[in-house]
C-alpha cells in the first residue's frame, strides 16, 4: 500500500496487533504511524497504528452505495453522484469518474480511498462515506 495516497480522513481497513479488525478514519499521518478514529466495531476509539497494519477497502458496489452513489437504472455499470457533479463508471474493465459521457484520467481506482481522493481532486469536495 502506497502511504502517500492517504491523507486525514481517508477511510482504511486495519489489524492491529490485537486482531480487533475494523475500519478506521485517518486524523494525523506521522513518521511511522497513524493515529485515526475507529468507526466499526468499537466507534469513537482511537488508537495509533502502524503502517503494516493497514489493509486498503477494495472498490465494490457497496461501498459506492455506502459513498452515497446510486446504481442507474438503464446503464448497470454507472453510478451517480449524490451530489450531481461527477458520476462513476463501475466494471471490470474500468473504475473511473465519468464526466459529460467520457472516463476521466487513466488511472484505475481500486481502493476507497482512491474514490475519495479522487472525487475531493476533482470537485473541491469530500466524499462522506457512511460505514
Amino acid at each position: 500500500m502506497d502511504i502517500k495516497k492517504l491523507r486525514q480522513g481517508s477511510l482504511i481497513k486495519i489489524s492491529p496487533r490485537e486482531n480487533e479488525e475494523g475500519y478506521l478514519a485517518i486524523q494525523e499521518i506521522q513518521k511511522d504511524n497513524i493515529i485515526g478514529e475507529m468507526l466499526v466495531p468499537r466507534q469513537g476509539y482511537h488508537f495509533r497504528i502502524k503502517f503494516y497494519e493497514i489493509i486498503p477497502i477494495p472498490l465494490n458496489e457497496k461501498w459506492l452505495s455506502k459513498a452515497g452513489f446510486t446504481q442507474d437504472e438503464t446503464d448497470k455499470n454507472l453510478w451517480k453522484d449524490p451530489h450531481q457533479q461527477l458520476d462513476f463508471f463501475f466494471s471490470e474493465k474500468d473504475k473511473k469518474f465519468k464526466d459529460a459521457g467520457v472516463l476521466i484520467g487513466k488511472v484505475q481506482i481500486e481502493f476507497v480511498h482512491d474514490l475519495q481522493n479522487g472525487y475531493l481532486f476533482l470537485t473541491g469536495k469530500e466524499l462522506n462515506i457512511t460505514v
